[in-house]
């Protein structure tokens, strides 16, 4: 399946839950040709965020995005696109694991942090 990206976005796109849950699954492991293939499918992947899904099919699409942010210019549009989910008003969206993606991004590529998401260091003066 790595190796077949249209395979992989057909399986991302398709109409049944239980279809995507295993898109994810396959693009969220910790494999070098995992986060290959989660790069060549950011496009269908970054969807995700915005779009309806259930909160353990988007657990798994939290992991495939973690997996595609293999540059800075992918883990760009994927935390701009997960900033935008975070004014979504749907009660069940997994805010909390939203949070922990960017926060693990923005760990990776310091570059991305917002000026008041660098660290403050408070003490005596040297």
């Amino acid at each position: 399946w790595h190796d077949d990206a249209a395979a992989i976005a057909n399986l991302v796109e398709a109409p049944e839950i239980h279809v995507q849950a295993l898109a994810y699954r396959i693009l969220g492991q910790p494999t070098p040709h995992a986060a290959r293939a989660a790069r060549d499918n950011l496009p269908v992947l970054i969807g995700t965020l915005l779009r309806p899904l259930h909160r353990r099919t988007r657990t798994l699409a939290f992991a495939a995005l973690e997996n595609a942010a293999t540059d800075e210019e992918a883990a760009r549009r994927i935390v701009a696109r997960a900033r935008e989910a975070l004014d979504l008003p749907d009660v069940r969206y997994p805010k909390e694991r939203l949070l922990g993606l960017i926060g693990r991004l923005l760990a990776r590529w310091p570059g991305l942090r917002a000026p008041a998401e660098r660290p403050v260091l408070y003490g005596a003066g040297a």
